[in-house]
């Protein structure tokens, strides 16, 4: 994901997709389709570049372990600025410098992974209302309740259960 910085316009849009792997909720590897539209803007001696990245990701529902694909979008703001030093007065971690060697073939590549990663779910879900899976039997409770029969309560949780039943009857 090069980008020549130095033989651009002062303003110019570059379109690439690239695939690659982001670690998933299990820790395992899971396919990540990526669409960047990125958008720099040079003033002077630096480079503003903002971008929007859509990527299709694969994976596992945590629920009910089912596979399917869902859409993340993501955007990234980064300035670079040629060899020096970081403007008097600006937050070091705003800037990247780069030699006039990157300006030919900046690499954005990191940035999208880091913007992929960041706005990755916690947990994969097929949809909002997903039941899962029964945990005695392992029958999808999306497709239906299953046969196993009613769950056993533990005899400790008797007396919460009485006071469960007292206070809807009051």
């Amino acid at each position: 994901m090069g980008l020549d910085l130095g033989h651009s316009d002062d303003r110019e849009t570059f379109t690439f997709e690239e695939e690659f792997p982001v670690r998933g909720p299990e820790g395992d590897d899971v396919p990540c389709k990526a669409a960047v539209t990125a958008e720099s803007t040079r003033t002077g001696s630096s480079y503003l570049l903002e971008g929007r990245i859509e990527a299709d990701i694969s994976g596992d529902c945590s629920r009910c372990l089912k596979s399917f694909e869902f859409k993340l979008v993501a955007e990234f703001s980064m300035m670079l600025r040629r060899s020096g030093r970081v403007p008097e007065g600006s937050e070091e971690e705003n800037f990247v410098l780069m030699s006039e060697a990157q300006e030919f073939d900046f690499d954005i590549f990191p940035v999208v992974r880091e913007a992929v990663v960041l706005e990755m779910p916690i947990k994969y879900l097929c949809k909002e209302s997903c039941a899962g899976i029964c945990p005695r039997c392992g029958a999808d409770l999306n497709e239906g309740a299953c046969s196993c029969g009613e769950k056993s309560v533990d005899p400790r949780w008797g007396p919460l259960k009485k006071l469960l039943k007292e206070e809807d009857e009051k």
